[in-house]
């Protein structure tokens, strides 16, 4: 069975696992006086601002950093 309109899977696993997944392994802190908001440890964005990608943290967090300097 085919789904009409489905993106190709194949296509995901295919490319850089950091140009397109998620990357939620980051060291996070709770936003002061809020009980659901977090934040990076590092750059203080918030992880709803982040949405999981390695490109919204700041340029110079040092886990952003880190990461773009594994390699692939």
């Amino acid at each position: 069975m085919t789904i009409k309109n489905a993106p190709e899977t194949k296509f995901f696993y295919s490319r850089s696992p950091y140009k397109e997944a998620f990357d939620i392994e980051f060291p996070q802190e709770p936003l002061e006086g809020e009980m659901y908001k977090y934040r990076c440890k590092y750059c203080k964005v918030l992880t709803t601002d982040i949405n999981g990608r390695l490109e919204n943290h700041k340029a110079d967090c040092v886990y952003r950093l880190l990461r773009e300097a594994q390699p692939v």
